[in-house]
């Protein structure tokens, strides 16, 4: 306490009576806090300390922050990172009427005098997954895909919607099957959980995510022996604390599992520990908005999109309708709306692939079961925005992570938003409208 007012007393002399007074309400708190990082007198607390990561090392120009009408500027952000460029932006401390326009910043970098209140809040980072801007604390675990049926029986489904990305790929019997990725979304129930193929490692490894499923078929449980430690294997048949049985299915589409069963598990198989020291790698180039997306020069407006799978059961469709408010894309399966039985809502993505993959039954397997060609190159054509164009896809190994490039060999850039990728055969329809 004593060496509290001691620091006022000197900031009186320093600064004025009026600077030194301690300011009222979180904006003006983290201007305070600002000011006295700026002085050196907070240099040991970590850097960013109650800002963004961006804004640690101090932001562009404090004349960012609008200063409130007749009184002090608004604009204190974030306090800066220790260190920090002087020149970064002031405190955002306007002290005449409606300046606003901040200091100069004298070492501690104020941050970027966007509000008061960003100062204060928990520091955020881009989900590697879906773009979308969440808490640090909820990306320091591995990403966890889980297998879920989508037979008539199976829907709807459960957690689908909270998931940040789901491939849709071709099952034996020309049913579809979704491997669908969950990071930093506390999910309570996800399912119905089904078996596992090998190509679903090929989707799981590049991300560093274990694959939840309800045993599998032959080669892909030997794959998943073979491939570890990359390839990691959450299976009810082993694990089945992690799952429960739902009596309102009937077997087998009555597996359930939830993101905290799963995390347990994945921490119990020691494929993480309770936070996770590695970065996840990023599915996607990322745009920070929809507005900072420059799309192709070739892109072509569009309202609606429908797939009918090469080799699906009874001519599989899939519908997607662009909603402009929320920028979206709403599915349909058969021509109905395809919605979370967790929530209600109807399944939506932000951006929608269309990846063709060719897929050809395993020689001598009775069952049916497929192979699919994900390492090599393809086509595949992209949906965001309300707009679509074409991309080429590489993946250099079973491991390593699908690259997309436009026609012009840049990278595919999204905007942030739940990314869904429908794996299909050449040869299936493709109607826009």
């Amino acid at each position: 306490m004593n060496q509290g007012l001691r620091a006022v007393q000197a900031l009186r002399r320093r600064t004025g009576p009026e600077a030194a007074r301690v300011p009222r309400g979180r904006a003006a708190a983290a201007a305070f806090l600002a000011v006295l990082l700026g002085l050196g007198w907070l240099g040991g607390l970590p850097a960013g300390l109650g800002c963004r990561p961006e804004l640690a090392a101090g932001g562009p120009s404090g004349s960012q922050g609008a200063a409130a009408p007749g009184g002090q500027g608004a604009g204190a952000g974030g306090a800066g990172g220790t260190g920090g460029a002087g020149s970064g932006g002031g405190a955002g401390f306007g002290t005449s009427a409606g300046a606003g326009a901040g200091g100069a910043g004298t070492g501690g970098g104020a941050g970027q005098g966007e509000s008061g209140s960003q100062g204060a809040a928990a520091a955020t980072a881009v989900c590697p997954l879906c773009g979308e801007r969440v808490p640090v604390s909820s990306l320091l675990h591995r990403p966890i895909a889980v297998s879920v049926d989508n037979l008539d029986a199976a829907r709807p489904q459960s957690g689908l919607g909270d998931a940040c990305l789901v491939y849709e790929v071709l099952a034996e019997g020309g049913i579809t099957r979704f491997v669908a990725f969950f990071l930093h979304k506390d999910t309570a129930s996800i399912g119905p959980v089904r078996s596992l193929r090998p190509y679903f490692l090929d989707l799981a490894m590049p991300l560093g995510a274990p694959v939840a499923h309800v045993g599998g078929s032959p080669q892909a449980l030997a794959d998943a022996a073979a491939l570890a430690p990359r390839a990691m294997s959450i299976d009810e048949m082993k694990q089945e604390s992690a799952f429960w049985r739902s009596s309102s299915r009937k077997a087998p589409h009555n597996c359930y599992t939830s993101l905290s069963a799963l995390r347990s598990a994945s921490i119990s198989l020691g494929y993480e520990g309770r936070t996770l020291t590695t970065t996840t790698p990023a599915a996607f180039v990322f745009a920070p908005a929809a507005d900072k997306v420059a799309l192709p020069a070739d892109s072509q407006a569009l309202s609606r999109f429908s797939v009918t799978y090469a080799g699906g059961s009874g001519g599989y469709v899939v519908t997607y309708d662009y909603d402009s408010d929320s920028e979206q894309w709403m599915r349909y399966i058969g021509g109905s709306a395809h919605v979370d039985a967790a929530t209600g809502k109807q399944l939506r993505a932000t951006s929608v692939i269309v990846q063709y993959v060719p897929s050809r039954v395993i020689p001598g397997d009775t069952e049916g079961r497929l192979e699919l060609d994900l390492t090599g190159t393809g086509q595949a054509m992209v949906f965001t925005l309300g707009k679509t164009f074409k991309v080429q896809w590489s993946k250099a190994g079973r491991d390593r992570p699908i690259s997309y490039t436009d026609s012009a060999g840049d990278p595919l850039t999204l905007p942030p938003g739940p990314v869904w990728v429908l794996v299909v055969p050449p040869g299936s329809r493709l109607d826009t409208e």
